[in-house]
């Protein structure tokens, strides 16, 4: 296990992922600020949207583009095969990808978390749950790429995949407001459709939109214990599970 967790953060250096997505967080946050600056109030909470926006978006692709190479890579190789060789099962060689994924993206979130500190949050304990927000939501991000790295044979769809599922996570939020308002169709009975159809869903889908709210960084949370549970208790339930399927997938695998 160590051996891997070595191996994924050498790569990590190696292909400097660290100081590519510090120099664009670094980056994207100067452009916050430009942007912030023309306007005549509230620049510091433009500041601190923006660029809290900006960095997550940045920590999160950066993830989900090493994780579909890297283990493309393993697999075209024969690191994989390599790895089987020795006494590990493939039960424990998921677990190490996962943690050693894990570790890169927890670096990934200091990183990112001391720039937002530099910028100055302006609810220190929002800044908090937006930093341990982001954290859970890429442990999931990094169970959610393995498991479409592991079940695609191409890199790129694995890559576009993951961002595809992302997204849609990202806005189920979006789709339920939407299905719940009665505005999609003209026919009653199809907006019952449309709705339930929506939630059902939904059910299946993490409600990426209830992590990491930029607004926590400004305003702080409006009710602690709800919003902390809204996601720590999603990525308790969907990372699991994501790790079984990829699991289970690689259990039928031929070497």
């Amino acid at each position: 296990m160590l051996t891997i967790l070595r191996y994924v953060c050498l790569t990590a250096f190696r292909d400097r992922l660290f100081f590519g997505l510090l120099v664009a967080i670094v980056l994207t946050t100067f452009i916050s600020a430009a942007l912030a600056g023309t306007s005549l109030i509230e620049k510091q909470e433009m500041t601190l949207a923006f660029s809290g926006a900006a960095a997550r978006l940045i920590v999160i692709v950066g993830l989900i583009v090493f994780i579909g190479f890297h283990v493309r890579s393993a697999f075209d190789n024969k690191e994989i095969d390599v790895f089987l060789s020795r006494p590990i099962s493939r039960t424990m060689l998921v677990v190490s990808y996962w943690l050693g994924f894990s570790f890169v993206a927890f670096i990934l979130v200091a990183l990112a978390a001391i720039i937002i500190a530099v910028v100055g949050p302006e609810n220190h304990l929002g800044f908090i749950g937006w930093a341990a927000s982001l954290f859970c939501e890429t442990l999931l991000v990094v169970a959610m790429s393995l498991f479409t790295s592991l079940i695609l044979k191409s890199a790129s769809l694995s890559v576009v995949t993951t961002l595809g599922f992302y997204a849609l996570s990202r806005m189920m939020g979006y789709f339920v407001a939407t299905s719940n308002s009665n505005i999609l169709f003209v026919n009653e009975a199809m907006n019952e459709t449309a709705r339930y159809v929506i939630q059902g869903i939904a059910i299946f889908i993490p409600r990426l939109d209830f992590f990491t709210k930029t607004e926590w960084l400004v305003y702080g949370f409006s009710t602690p214990a709800s919003e902390l549970s809204l996601f720590a208790v999603q990525a308790a339930v969907f990372i699991p599970l994501l790790l079984l399927a990829a699991m289970l997938d690689f259990w039928r695998k031929e070497f």
